[in-house]
């Protein structure tokens, strides 16, 4: 059986296209991305998403259908169209055949949900029609007629720009934004606490733990958690067990293997 994979931003791979938002940009999306499935093509794509805390959107360049599965629940969703897709709380393993051709604009944490008016805990897990929240046809035909990805970049940098920055970014989220950045790049340092990094940022962590639950729906420990795990992982992909894992805040790698359990359900070797 197909368990599928989990792919990492620096992996390059033949169906996939990458590329970084504008400094406008920066502070709402992380980067957009492409699936483009040859109609030729023999196996399906299978992909592995960890628990995250991104919001996407998802732009059908092609009408062809594809399955997303809830691993921990088992429930299957065959998906067609342009969906909203919520942070996951669970690991989802996408199924692309033939044909499919997808482009997706992966969200900073919380900052879809300021555009379209929800609580990143509120739409968790979530698969909905796009169209729900924003004027579709007219989006989904111009990036379609747009003839390759660097053209479709464009087009959604110029698209987004007016209503991004006409957002404003109040006290809690920048603070909330910061500490997302220092979870991710301390993933080496678990020498810095969330104290530590309280007293960095000028605030209590009681002030921290509300703000992360008035902007995400989240608590800061959970977040360090999943950002933790997905970049542990990145480290056994490359160096497998030997890897010492004491070095990004684990007491061991029975520790690291018991996180991939509580997360994904899985072993590491099965991700």
């Amino acid at each position: 059986m197909n368990r599928g994979r989990v792919i990492y931003e620096d992996e390059a791979e033949p169906n996939f296209r990458l590329a970084y938002p504008s400094a406008a940009l920066a502070a709402f999306v992380a980067y957009y991305f492409e699936v483009n499935q040859s109609a030729t093509l023999a196996n399906p794509l299978y992909l592995n998403a960890l628990p995250n805390l991104s919001n996407l959107l998802c732009i059908s360049l092609n009408p062809q259908s594809w399955l997303s599965i809830n691993q921990k629940t088992g429930t299957v969703n065959a998906v067609k169209g342009s969906r909203l897709l919520g942070n996951l709380t669970d690991l989802h393993t996408s199924i692309y055949p033939a044909g499919v051709h997808e482009f997706y604009v992966k969200f900073r944490p919380g900052m879809l949900g300021q555009l379209v008016g929800f609580r990143t805990g509120e739409v968790e897990n979530a698969n909905v029609d796009l169209a729900a929240f924003i004027r579709l046809t007219e989006l989904e035909e111009r990036m379609q007629a747009a003839a390759v990805f660097s053209e479709r970049v464009r087009l959604m940098e110029a698209i987004l720009v007016k209503p991004v920055l006409e957002i404003p970014i109040d006290y809690r989220q920048k603070v909330v934004q910061i500490a997302l950045q220092k979870f991710d790049r301390n993933a080496f340092n678990p020498n810095q606490p969330l104290r530590a990094i309280c007293r960095e940022l000028g605030v209590s962590y009681p002030s921290l733990h509300r703000y992360f639950n008035e902007t995400l729906g989240y608590s800061p420990k959970y977040c360090q958690k999943i950002i933790r795990f997905k970049n542990a992982l990145q480290l056994y992909k490359r160096h497998g067990s030997r890897y010492p894992f004491e070095d990004i805040g684990y007491t061991d790698f029975s520790h690291f293997v018991k996180d991939a359990r509580q997360l994904t359900q899985r072993l590491p070797s099965e991700l």
